[in-house]
């Protein structure tokens, strides 16, 4: 089984040989991944699924951006999104451009590329009907202008900051936060993360999922320096401990 089941509020976390956990949180891991990378998926996926599911209802016909395309919980988002039939463009820098291709998304180099540019090259100046955040601050600001008029909805796992709402205003569009711990800390609505991570052994089994992992090994007697490499900000992929050798 697999699941986001604590190291928060007071719940044991998961860098340990055995945990009790709260079984409506799991689901069975899917035979299609290592443990190594089914541990790396349920706070990434959870997190993607709320926004562009249980929130935005993603679906076939619409354009979805999402902002860090690369990153943690962009790149399962991405796969998601896909999965679901949508069309999708995915911010990142041009050294992240291959990889965002190889996911079957639109790569665009935010670095160069402002939100009116590709908004007007890629939507013809409408707008996209979903835009997930995955890195906050301007980030979102940008996002707020770079969804669709009337239908669009903004999504952010990041929204932590203070923002002017104006401009999603003035296009009419929705916004949605997302804040995956909330179940973990009140206990309510849990069955529903392990209701997602059912629909994610279904799309691993299907060849539609796939968790990017950093190649460096840690183990429990090098916990730390794993934390330390995600702290650095230079992981390539979701950093892993493996608990058994």
């Amino acid at each position: 089984v697999y699941g986001f089941t604590g190291g928060i509020g007071g719940l044991q976390g998961s860098l340990a040989q055995y945990a009790a956990v709260d079984a409506r949180l799991l689901a069975h891991k899917p035979g299609r991944l290592t443990m190594r990378q089914a541990a790396a998926l349920p706070l990434v996926l959870i997190t993607a699924w709320e926004g562009l599911v249980d929130r935005a209802n993603v679906r076939s016909g619409h354009k979805v951006l999402v902002h860090g395309g690369a990153g943690g919980v962009g790149h399962v988002a991405v796969q998601l999104a896909r999965a679901r039939g949508a069309e999708v463009f995915a911010t990142g820098t041009a050294a992240q451009a291959g990889y965002i291709r190889s996911l079957g998304a639109t790569p665009i180099d935010h670095e160069t590329t402002s939100v009116e540019a590709y908004v007007d090259a890629f939507t013809d100046g409408q707008g996209f009907d979903i835009v997930y955040d995955t890195v906050g601050g301007p980030v979102l600001d940008a996002s707020f202008v770079a969804v669709r008029r009337y239908s669009g909805h903004v999504v952010t796992s990041l929204g932590w900051g203070t923002h002017k709402l104006a401009p999603l205003s003035f296009r009419g569009a929705t916004f949605s936060g997302v804040f995956t711990l909330l179940p973990i800390l009140t206990g309510e609505f849990r069955e529903h993360h392990g209701e997602i991570m059912e629909q994610a052994t279904l799309l691993a089994e299907a060849g539609q999922l796939e968790p990017l992992l950093d190649p460096t090994s840690f183990t429990l007697d090098t916990a730390e320096a794993a934390h330390a490499l995600v702290a650095s900000g230079r992981a390539r992929g979701k950093v892993v401990v493996s608990v058994l050798p």
